[in-house]
């Protein structure tokens, strides 16, 4: 797996991060260039000032030696200007306009040039001082606000990792208390307490927006060891908790268990379907774990399932992948978990993605283990419920 591949499905989930961290650099960019501009001006004209009042300063010194035309001092004074930081070249002109002495640069954007007068006030030449317009200082300047910028946005992005990391998972009750049932948020409520609910009439296909489907582990080798009659008493079982589970968020079975188990939810819009299908999954394959050592000390047979939950109507594809998945676990489509708006309801990792195949095509399948605390404190409350008002079922002894 490459490592785009591994980091996709969180970039997807972060798109609020992303922006604003786009935001963030574009008001860093903006402030940034106008301090950057502001600076090289303030830099040019501080260089204006410096060369000017060098330029004098030279003038004074080579007064004498430019009247008497002394090419020694007039080059020893030009080196030792040179020498300073803001100057490039030094050029020297006697009253005639003819240059007697050059040092350094011979061209400039940045120039200043000062008449030389002798003491009595006698015009001795003219000297010009050519500046130095390295662009050092500012690429220094450059180089450390992008710096600064990357730290800052590394560090927004590191918080998130970080905040994500240690975010503390849902704190276990200190004791179970059996209350009414509450419908989840955006989920139409049913009656709890239902023995049996079967579709009063087929569902329309296109009415669908989200199916939960279901599949029993090891299911051919339960059927070989035990009876049809155990094994359709087992089954019964299962269904009625199949039932009771998938009423409370408006469910219909399409399919019953052992027979490529379906349920059908039909709300609108498809966020809804999808978030109800989810809840019902994560409900029924809780209440089978809290049934299992129940079942095993009465001497029945737990049954184990694999749960996909998926907007696709295709049912051959979503059986598929329901088998391709996880014993004990609800899996949803990668894909899926931020067009429905589940990425901000579940809890999930995304390097523990599975890769599935789905006919001509692979598709990348995301184990959902709980929701968000404020929905998984409810779920927990209702799979109590149900497992305290369960008869435990009809099935056969070992």
């Amino acid at each position: 797996m490459s490592l785009w591949e591994q980091w996709r499905p969180w970039i997807g989930r972060q798109q609020t991060l992303l922006r604003e961290l786009i935001l963030m650099l574009l008001a860093m960019l903006v402030v940034g260039i106008y301090f950057l501009e502001h600076y090289s001006a303030s830099l040019e004209q501080e260089r204006e000032v410096q060369l000017k009042a060098l330029a004098e300063q030279t003038a004074r010194r080579a007064a004498e030696a430019l009247a008497s035309e002394d090419s020694i001092s007039i080059n020893l004074i030009g080196r030792e200007t040179v020498a300073l930081g803001p100057v490039a070249g030094v050029r020297f002109l006697n009253p005639e306009e003819v240059q007697v002495g050059l040092t350094g640069v011979n061209d400039s954007d940045l120039l200043v040039t000062v008449p030389v007068a002798l003491p009595d006030g006698e015009l001795a030449g003219t000297l010009t001082l050519l500046g130095d317009q390295s662009e050092a200082p500012r690429q220094q300047i450059e180089a450390g606000f992008v710096l600064a910028v990357l730290c800052v946005l590394l560090l927004r992005l590191a918080f998130t990792l970080v905040r994500e990391r240690l975010a503390p998972p849902a704190p276990a009750p200190a004791e179970t208390v059996t209350v009414p049932f509450e419908p989840v948020p955006n989920v139409a409520p049913v009656a709890p307490l239902v023995t049996e609910v079967l579709p009063a009439a087929p569902i329309d296909p296109e009415r669908i927006q989200a199916q939960l489907r279901l599949s029993i582990v090891n299911f051919d080798a339960i059927r070989q060891r035990y009876t049809e009659q155990a094994v359709e008493e087992v089954l019964t079982d299962y269904q009625r908790m199949l039932n009771r589970a998938v009423a409370i968020y408006g469910g219909q079975v399409s399919q019953p268990i052992g027979r490529q188990a379906g349920v059908a939810f039909c709300q609108l819009p498809v966020s809804q379907a999808a978030f109800a299908a989810l809840c019902a999954g994560l409900l029924f394959l809780r209440v089978v774990r809290l049934q299992a050592p129940l079942r095993k000390q009465q001497g029945k047979v737990p049954l184990e399932f694999k749960a996909l939950m998926t907007i696709d109507k295709d049912t051959d594809e979503s059986w598929s992948l329901c088998l391709a998945g996880v014993p004990g676990r609800l899996q949803v489509p990668e894909s899926q978990l931020a067009s429905t708006e589940l990425d901000v309801k579940a809890l999930y990792q995304p390097d523990r993605a599975q890769v599935a195949v789905a006919g001509d095509h692979k598709v990348r399948l995301q184990p959902v283990e709980q929701l968000a605390h404020r929905y998984q404190a409810l779920l927990r409350t209702q799979a109590e419920t149900l497992v305290s008002e369960d008869e435990g079922g009809s099935g056969p002894s070992r």
